[in-house]
């Protein structure tokens, strides 16, 4: 099995790597900095006190990845707002593109904007649940928690392989019937703290700790969960995560409970560290994953008629901040211009 493995951010370097380890054959296309570290380094691996070190061949862009060689499926790791770029060099491949192609990446609309471009089928549905931070010198440390998962939508490509091949390379892999279901359920995951971390520029910890956030973000997941049901779809449990357990707990705990059972657990998850949305304001993009997290979900409870107002007022604000229609000084370190914001008479 050859394996084109799309991004070396901290997915597509632990999916490579851990492929790679495993024994099954692996390409990195990645077109920035990052791509210097792991040619001189290798790639490195870190999940608790397990060392892997690997040095996968790399390469900058995907037609130069399909020129040299041919590849039984791609796995896409990109930020969001490069996925149609990525789509468009798999169309233009024709035939010397991998007749399979799995999108790792956070959120849900990823997979669409593949399959649209792609031949009918060809789009297998997955998910990564390990927390990853990217150290230096092309290292990647994992939390001890977590795996992959795979589906495949009706007529679509078979996993099985694919799977055990990322089994050998130690990795927890879970298949789903479902992989809508397996695909919102993660996006549950990644909500937590993405909106609210990105307009206040605070870490994921600290948001938690305070009840009021706490309950604006415990708001906003029922919501989510709301637009789930509406499109017919339940949580189902991810590697390392009982999301149908969180989702029963949110619903039915009282909110002063609610915030003692979880508010540190959720907190220090990902502790200091910031989303991918709050990385990417801190850092001046103008491009943010907000398109495939809370955005997401406002556009699907419009098509659905679920109300939705906390999501909407959210990713509406994520979306002027990065796009300079609003100061970020207005919010930035200020709970309460938040909730009188979005959330007002709270």
């Amino acid at each position: 099995m050859n394996v084109l493995v799309v991004g070396a951010g901290a997915v597509g370097s632990w999916l490579g790597g851990a492929l790679a380890a495993g024994g099954t054959g692996v390409t990195l296309v990645d077109p920035g900095p990052r791509r210097e570290a792991i040619a001189r380094d290798g790639l490195t691996l870190i999940d608790g006190r397990r060392v892997t070190r690997v040095r996968p061949p790399l390469v900058a862009t995907v037609p130069e990845a399909l020129a040299a060689a041919r590849f039984d499926v791609a796995l896409v790791a990109v930020k969001s707002y490069h996925t149609a770029d990525v789509a468009a060099a798999l169309a233009a491949a024709g035939t010397h593109a991998p007749p399979r192609v799995a999108s790792f990446q956070n959120g849900v609309g990823n997979d669409d904007i593949l399959a649209a471009a792609l031949p009918a089928g060809a789009v297998l549905a997955a998910t990564l649940t390990t927390g990853l931070v990217l150290e230096a010198d092309g290292a990647v440390r994992g939390s001890g928690r977590g795996g992959a998962g795979l589906g495949r939508s009706a007529g679509g490509p078979p996993s099985a392989d694919l799977a055990a091949a990322l089994a050998r390379g130690g990795l927890s892999v879970s298949l789903y019937a479902l992989p809508a279901a397996m695909k919102w359920s993660k996006l549950l995951l990644n909500l937590l703290g993405s909106a609210t971390s990105a307009i206040l520029g605070w870490p994921t910890g600290r948001v938690f700790a305070d009840r009021r956030l706490f309950q604006l973000e415990r708001a906003a997941w029922l919501e989510a969960l709301a637009v789930m049901r509406a499109l017919g779809l339940s949580p189902v449990a991810l590697p390392g995560y009982p999301v149908p357990l969180y989702a029963r707990a949110a619903a039915w705990l009282p909110p002063g409970p609610a915030h003692l059972a979880f508010g540190s657990r959720l907190g220090s998850a990902r502790a200091d560290r910031l989303p991918s949305v709050a990385a990417d304001l801190a850092a001046g993009r103008r491009q943010t994953e907000n398109a495939v997290l809370t955005r997401a979900v406002a556009e699907h409870g419009l098509a659905t008629g679920t109300p939705v107002p906390l999501s909407r007022a959210m990713s509406d604000l994520v979306d002027d901040l990065a796009a300079g229609r609003v100061s970020r000084e207005r919010f930035a370190n200020r709970p309460e211009a938040l909730l009188a914001h979005v959330a007002p008479g709270t």
